[in-house]
């Protein structure tokens, strides 16, 4: 993740803050915004598994 990116993300978790926030939320917000800036820079690489590849891979793994 950029500081950028990162800077940009920490300005709306702090917008989100409450007394009930604690710093393992955030960790877990900042954890969740940069799997999906992964998972969509994957998608734009073509990185990705089609919905019937897991389905028919799924069966594979459970027989």
């Amino acid at each position: 993740m950029s500081s950028e990116k990162l800077k940009e993300y920490l300005h709306q978790i702090a917008d989100s803050v409450n007394s009930e926030t604690r710093l393992d939320d955030i960790y877990e917000q900042l954890a969740l915004l940069d799997d999906i800036d992964q998972s969509e820079e994957q998608e734009k690489l073509g990185k990705v598994v089609a919905h019937e590849e897991v389905v028919a891979r799924a069966k594979e793994w459970l027989k």
